[in-house]
């Protein structure tokens, strides 16, 4: 609404966010920016909040597609101009896809944009928003049989834990797909049954189920659906001289929801990314410590490491308490864990921004 030239989005309820259809065509007006991501616009004589690309101004109309939905507020696609190739219209609006290796596709671009601009908390609101609903209590319980454990992860065979939760989650489901083509028929049949066992498999059965019912396509389903495809898209390393990537997944902690974000860059080793010359990017957030950032930097055999908070009161005591441990178990990994700094989170934007899919330029991460 429109109170004294001060415009006021709505904030969308469920029921008015299931109205809008994942690609519709929309036409907008921007009345007004919160910064280059946020920001309101116009649509039907309806303020709405809405994330937007930063090549928008104030007072600029265009149409758009629905490319996704974050906490009430609309992810709007710009579609190019009328009589302008896809460069033309905006050459930065296909940069993450050029970066990734990817075609220039409104759909990928889609995917790309609504992963990072949705809040790392999704998997949480949307595990907790699927009870009550019309999706059965054994989907939700096979569903969260497939996180993996905060303790899982924490022991040495950590990194094999996580890699196999990856395989639940069914991001590689495709490229199984693909393998399956090329094996026996019994063993077509077992991993045929191991793809359905997956979390994605799980959904893409129950969402099969929800079509022919003729429900909404706007649903907790479709949602994880979006993301998990999102993921993968993130997982690929791209094609620039570093390597980067970005995962997004929940742990379990004692029932409660623990979401990790992790961003990872570094040299090229082959086809693969070089872990002993990298820079990985780790948030978490806990319902005793609030959000928890490390910006870990390796070389060789050394790590160097920040450690951020928006609350630095209790992190020098909770560090000299941990650090001892912390040591240890890297030494038994190979690593000699160095200098560790404490930081604002509030005041490390490029942290921020590097988990959001911005990249270091040039091969050198080092500090």
């Amino acid at each position: 609404m429109d109170i004294n030239g001060i415009y006021v989005p709505s904030s969308l309820n469920q029921n008015q966010i299931n109205k809008f259809r994942l690609g519709e065509r929309m036409l907008v007006e921007v009345v007004n920016k919160v910064n280059e991501r946020e920001g309101v616009v116009r649509f039907r004589g309806q303020t709405i909040a809405a994330l937007l690309e930063t090549t928008t101004q104030v007072g600029e109309k265009f149409w758009a597609k629905v490319g996704g939905f974050s906490e009430g507020r609309l992810l709007l696609i710009r579609e190019p101009s009328l009589g302008k190739s896809e460069e033309a219209a905006s050459p930065s609006q296909y940069l993450q896809l050029t970066e990734r290796g990817l075609p220039k596709n409104p759909e990928l671009l889609a995917l790309i944009k609504t992963f990072t601009a949705t809040k790392m908390e999704v998997f949480n609101s949307l595990f907790s928003n699927i009870t009550g609903t019309t999706i059965s209590d054994e989907l939700i319980v096979n569903l969260i049989k497939l996180l993996p454990e905060w303790n899982s992860l924490s022991e040495e065979n950590g990194a094999e834990e996580l890699l196999s939760s990856l395989r639940k989650f069914g991001f590689d489901y495709e490229h199984r797909l693909l393998q399956m083509l090329k094996i026996d028929t019994q063993n077509k049949e077992i991993e045929k049954q191991s793809l359905k066992d997956t979390i994605k498999g799980m959904l893409l059965k129950a969402m099969e189920g929800h079509k022919e019912k003729g429900s909404s396509d706007n649903n907790p389903i479709s949602q994880l659906l979006e993301k998990i495809t999102g993921q993968q898209l993130w997982l690929k390393t791209g094609v620039m001289d570093n390597a980067y990537m970005m995962l997004h997944f929940p742990l379990l902690d004692q029932g409660e929801f623990v979401p990790v974000q992790i961003a990872m860059e570094s040299a090229r080793k082959g086809l693969k990314m070089d872990d002993q010359h990298c820079r990985i990017a780790i948030m978490l957030e806990t319902q005793e410590l609030g959000k928890i950032g490390v910006d870990a930097y390796f070389n060789e055999d050394s790590i160097t490491c920040r450690v951020l908070s928006y609350d630095l009161d209790f992190l020098p005591q909770l560090l000299e308490v941990v650090i001892p441990e912390t040591r240890v178990r890297f030494a038994k990994l190979g690593f000699n864990l160095g200098r560790i700094d404490i930081g604002d989170l509030d005041e490390n934007h490029e942290f921020i921004h590097f988990l959001e899919g911005s990249r270091r330029s040039g091969v050198d991460i080092l500090r």
